[in-house]
């Protein structure tokens, strides 16, 4: 392992992500100011500044031209991710948890919390149209509920969107017939969905929560494909794009740390089989929670971000690469 470790954020980090190519890293934290980064040596190259609160989640269009921040400012905000300058401002009653582009780059969806008599929402606007990026414009999808929306991601091209909540549910909608979910999974998880990516071939979804594992997912139909146990409850998880491996990433709650030991606090990120769901490997470096990680396009990188407030680059060595796994 031959770790970068990024200090930009004053606070922690919230989520990490790669553009397509792998060659920019970008990230978001609990200070107002998402950064972005050259993967190859971590040497920062800027900001995005506009933001007056945390900033929760980021995502970053496939041609790396649009970059989307969901903040507890109460804004989603487009920004043109070159020039760093903020195109559109969506703006709602209550703070955004967490965003996403499509896959052709062309909408957004986004989650609203829950709040006073405010129920949370999750919305999708498609930036092609003026009129729904206006001042107080409405979107064109928007369905609202009772429990928190905690994650949203367009799982299957610009047409399915899957919504993980604080309960444990997961739903998906279909934006071509939005009036009621197609699919919904309720058991397989017991407490809060932390954190869903889809794996690179949009084949398979990976959920991590709080009750201590995270679920592989048929993107189709959301069955539990299989389940990955840890000592800790799990912050986010990510799916390798060249080989059967998952890694996940979390730790003791980041109110407890304080009370307990490096060791017992369980923050090494943890590498699975996919298919017989055992632990093969893990490595250290935060010194606190990790609460997002993402595995680089090439497979042989992986980015985490924890509660210490750094971006650690962790580039795999020769074992690894030349690792068969024995079963």
């Amino acid at each position: 392992m031959r770790p970068l470790s990024l200090k930009g954020h004053e606070r922690a980090l919230t989520r990490v992500r790669f553009n397509r190519e792998g060659d920019l890293t970008f990230s978001c934290a609990k200070d107002k100011k998402p950064c972005v980064w050259y993967t190859e040596n971590g040497e920062r190259i800027g900001s995005y500044d506009g933001h007056n609160g945390a900033v929760w989640d980021i995502d970053v269009s496939w041609d790396t031209s649009k970059c989307v921040t969901a903040s507890g400012d109460l804004t989603v905000k487009i920004w043109d991710a070159e020039l760093g300058s903020c195109i559109y401002t969506i703006n709602h009653q209550t703070p955004m948890k967490s965003c996403g582009f499509s896959y052709s780059g062309n909408l957004v969806c986004y989650t609203t919390q829950k709040m006073t008599k405010n129920l949370s929402t999750v919305q999708v606007r498609d930036l092609r149209d003026g009129n729904q990026m206006a001042e107080g414009a409405e979107s064109f999808f928007s369905t609202q509920f009772d429990v928190n929306a905690t994650t949203a991601l367009f799982s299957q091209m610009d047409d399915i969107i899957t919504i993980g909540f604080e309960s444990g549910l997961l739903q998906q909608y279909d934006l071509r017939n939005p009036d009621s979910p197609i699919n919904t999974n309720e058991v397989v998880h017991r407490y809060s969905i932390q954190d869903l990516q889809l794996s690179p071939r949009g084949d398979f979804l990976i959920s991590a929560s709080r009750d201590k594992t995270a679920a592989l997912l048929d993107v189709n139909d959301l069955k539990k494909l299989k389940q990955y146990k840890s000592e800790r409850p799990v912050n986010s998880a990510c799916i390798s794009p060249n080989r059967d491996h998952i890694c996940l990433g979390g730790g003791e709650d980041a109110m407890q740390v304080t009370q307990t030991a490096v060791s017992a606090g369980h923050f090494e990120a943890k590498i699975y089989h996919m298919v017989f769901e055992e632990e093969f490997a893990r490595f250290k470096g935060h010194f606190g929670p990790i609460n997002t990680m993402a595995w680089h396009p090439s497979g042989t990188i992986i980015a985490t971000g924890g509660e210490d407030g750094y971006v650690r680059i962790q580039e795999f060595d020769e074992d690894y690469l030349g690792f068969t796994y024995d079963f």
